[in-house]
């Protein structure tokens, strides 16, 4: 029993540990802002007893973690009353019509202080976006090496990510909305500059594909103290070409001293340069955080365009907790277990400080017992008539009039020595 009360406990303990490294990127104050627009957002639909709390929110977290682990065709099997389908981590912490509730009403942001000349089309997300930018920077030191590249969620996300596959920057694609301040670098040129604004002058390599890399932007970031490495498009080479063997050349060659040259399907061993090698090595920071985010994402679908993007970071904040959790060099730990640990931590933490609402749980509560009446002593042991007498659905004392199986009556008219 001490065995099984310590591994409990350990796993407690373990839960609230994981859960610190989600807490240190998605804070506390990020939790009350998006409680306080949603109590707003339903007192300006007429919804005046909503009342979502911090901990039914952080329920509310926990269950579409599951969800992304746990996947149903339909998200009310999760409620269901089968016992083959029921998941009663979830249906026993919030009921489906608060859940849906709570999801019907999620806002980030006052819609009533967007001015008209606004032009920030993700106005609805960007206070999660911000707080979410600002804690990525500041919980981890930056990686010598970092790779540029795009998500698709399915909106375009740049991102600039570390070898080891942990965001520290990101920007959602806008359109047209930022064309009018675009400079000489080009729209893709500013992108990367942007997303390099805290690395200046501090020895970091950043390496990108030929959508971003432009002679113009690598001297840019030079004269930034920030060294660039990237694929090339030909019409970007700003006459560089001219000093270069042509292809038709190359081809003659037969080989080249940039590549593997294939000559009547045999490949043909060449010494790879350095920097095609440190390119390849350092380049997939991004698809890192792309393969991990899609192993569990969050597939709920939603008709708000802000829902989609705001559990698409949450799901990238999962990704970033379990890196950081991995860089302090506790015990490895997959990343299924790790966000199921931190699902499981923040629906608990919710579950032990709020009320139980909503359809009952399937568990059925235990069986109160009946206080036995207290009989003075002196009548209880004293003698007398202590008969057993039936009722209409009980037997009960002729003396002392209490209830009690007549297997009972020895036992309970016999003084303890």
């Amino acid at each position: 029993k001490a065995a099984i009360m310590c591994s409990w406990n350990t796993g407690i303990l373990t839960n609230r540990l994981l859960l610190d490294f989600f807490r240190h990127l998605f804070l506390a104050d990020l939790i009350d802002d998006i409680v306080h627009n949603t109590n707003l957002y339903a007192l300006q639909k007429g919804r005046e007893n909503l009342a979502v709390t911090r901990e039914e929110m952080q329920i509310f977290l926990g269950i579409n973690m599951v969800m992304g682990y746990i996947r149903y065709p339909r998200a009310r099997m999760y409620w269901s009353s089968e016992d083959g389908l029921r998941l009663r981590l979830i249906a026993n912490a919030m009921s489906m019509n608060r859940y849906d509730q709570i999801l019907g009403y999620l806002h980030f942001v006052d819609n009533y202080t967007c001015q008209p000349a606004n032009t920030d089309r993700l106005f609805k997300v960007r206070p999660v976006l911000c707080a979410l930018q600002e804690t990525f920077k500041a919980a981890a030191d930056p990686e010598e090496f970092q790779s540029i590249d795009e998500q698709i969620i399915p909106f375009k996300v740049w991102v600039r990510a570390g070898t080891s596959g942990y965001m520290y920057r990101f920007e959602v694609y806008q359109g047209s909305a930022r064309r009018d301040c675009v400079s000489w670098l080009g729209m893709a040129g500013d992108v990367v500059m942007r997303l390099c604004d805290d690395i200046k002058h501090k020895n970091h390599k950043v390496f990108f594909d030929n959508y971003f890399c432009s002679i113009p932007l690598i001297e840019a970031l030079k004269d930034c103290g920030i060294y660039g490495t990237g694929t090339c498009r030909a019409n970007r080479l700003k006459g560089a070409n001219q000093k270069l063997k042509s292809e038709q050349q190359l081809k003659e060659e037969g080989r080249g001293a940039c590549s593997v040259a294939k000559k009547e399907k045999t490949m043909l061993r060449v010494q790879i340069p350095f920097s095609v090698a440190l390119y390849n090595q350092h380049m997939g920071g991004v698809d890192l955080v792309d393969q991990c985010v899609a192993m569990y994402p969050h597939r709920r679908r939603n008709k708000q365009w802000y829902i989609r993007v705001f559990f698409h970071f949450l799901d990238v904040t999962v990704v970033n907790a379990w890196r950081l959790y991995l860089m302090s060099g506790l015990e490895k730990m997959n990343l299924l277990l790790f966000k199921a640990s931190v699902a499981h931590a923040l629906i608990n933490a919710g579950s032990l400080q709020q009320s139980r609402r909503g359809r009952p749980s399937a568990t059925p509560p235990p069986v109160k017992r009946k206080a036995v009446t207290k009989v003075p002593r002196e009548v209880r042991f004293g003698t007398g008539n202590h008969w057993p007498q039936l009722t209409e659905t009980k037997y009960i004392c002729m003396q002392c009039c209490v209830p009690l199986c007549p297997g009972c009556f020895v036992n309970f008219h016999t003084a303890c020595v």
